[in-house]
């Protein structure tokens, strides 16, 4: 266990680290790593910082390299030794060592801590890490999987929030940050698809996506949800709420929550297993829905650019034009792909397909009625022309006596 002491975030290397940080889910993985590293050097941040500015001070020639030596270290460490947990945050320990990923990512974290200080250590040529072992990839889900998703969500907010991420595209931070503006009109009008102006956080990035139906009416639902429960929601209030077993928040949802209920949805619909299948992070996470909604549209023929536009990537001068003066054909080129990232047209098509198949079953029944007739009938004409058969022979001897 790493001892408490080693690991107080109100030491000023650490409130001015990790206080230059701005996404929180960053905040959680580097906390995560720096306590890892404090378990395996037994320092805290105060000595660390100290140690590794007496060695940057030093004449070249008398450098030990402290730093990179300990950061090699910490690697192999976390690589065999250091306590492998099982996923979902119970903290049981299951083993040792963690993925190599896993291990590049928590010596990043260390990384920049040191570079807070002005301590930049290059890991390359003989210093250099291991490439990862990518075991973590994320899965690309159809329709069919966030049906899936969807029918084992707990909420109603739930379901709405997995439906907004993949028939949109948006990130979880872009997802946190939408207001009740940003959807109640274009609800109000029943807006199809819904254009959704929006901001990404990440990237500083202006641009704009649609909802498809089934988005919407989950959106609608939830949003009667809370109507019916007695909670006002006014257009500059966070979009999603918390909610627990007891009551709901007026606080907005966070990174976090969204995670782990994609664990969860994740864990109960059967995609992976409480250990998520031996992974460090969850196959469908939001990133996942993010991703599956670029990869469908690419496939069904959106141009790169757009998709791109849609994701709030960065493109330079199209997004003006996509902006300004092409909002119908970008609208188009949705409609004409919403079949492929809808959960109810999926539906519509399975009843559909079902029905069909109800019918053939029968006509195949009735079908095999009808040659089982047949083919009594063709074995009473065998056994007729049999004995018709055996007369004619019998007759012919008959005949054959009387002329000879």
């Amino acid at each position: 266990m790493v001892r408490e002491e080693l690991v107080n975030w109100k030491e000023q290397p650490l409130v001015r680290w990790l206080g230059s940080i701005t996404r929180e889910s960053t905040k959680a993985t580097y906390r995560s790593g720096f306590r890892l590293y404090v378990e395996y050097t037994g320092m805290n941040a105060t000595q660390l910082v100290d140690e590794a500015l007496e060695d940057h001070k030093r004449d070249p020639r008398l450098k030990t390299d402290v730093v990179k030596q300990r950061l090699i270290g910490f690697y192999n460490w976390l690589m065999n030794e250091a306590p492998k947990r099982k996923a979902g945050g119970s903290g049981e320990v299951i083993g040792k060592g963690i993925s190599s990923k896993m291990a590049h990512c928590y010596v990043g974290a260390v990384r920049s801590f040191y570079g807070t200080f002005d301590v930049y250590v290059k890991l390359r040529g003989r210093s250099a890490l291991p490439k990862p072992r990518v075991v973590n990839r994320r899965m690309i889900l159809s329709n069919v999987d966030v049906k899936r998703l969807v029918d084992h969500c707990r909420s109603i907010r739930d379901r709405a929030v997995i439906l907004t991420m993949f028939q949109s595209g948006m990130d979880v931070s872009t997802l946190c940050s939408l207001k009740v503006g940003d959807v109640a009109e274009g609800l109000a009008r029943n807006d199809h698809p819904l254009k959704l102006d929006l901001y990404r956080p990440k990237t500083g990035t202006e641009y704009y996506t649609f909802l498809g139906r089934d988005a919407c009416e989950g959106l609608k639902a939830y949003l009667n949800d809370l109507k019916a429960k007695g909670i006002s929601h006014e257009p500059n209030d966070p979009l999603f709420l918390k909610e627990s077993m007891k009551a709901l928040s007026r606080e907005g949802i966070t990174e976090n929550l969204v995670q782990n209920m994609l664990r969860e949805v994740a864990i109960k619909s059967g995609f992976v297993d409480e250990n998520l299948n031996g992974r460090d992070f969850n196959p469908l996470s939001p990133h996942a829905l993010r991703e599956s909604f670029g990869s469908i549209m690419t496939n069904k023929g959106v141009p790169d650019t757009i998709v791109d536009f849609w994701l709030g990537h960065e493109i330079g001068e199209m997004a003006e034009a996509y902006k300004r003066g092409k909002i119908e054909d970008l609208k188009r080129l949705y409609l004409e792909r919403e079949q492929f990232i809808s959960i109810t047209q999926l539906s519509a098509n399975m009843k559909e397909v079902k029905d069909r198949l109800g019918e053939l079953e029968l006509e195949n029944v009735r079908l095999r009625k009808e040659t089982e007739i047949v083919k009594t009938e063709n074995l009473e004409l065998k056994a007729r022309l049999s004995r018709v058969e055996l007369e004619i022979t019998e007759v012919k001897k008959a005949l054959e006596k009387l002329l000879a």
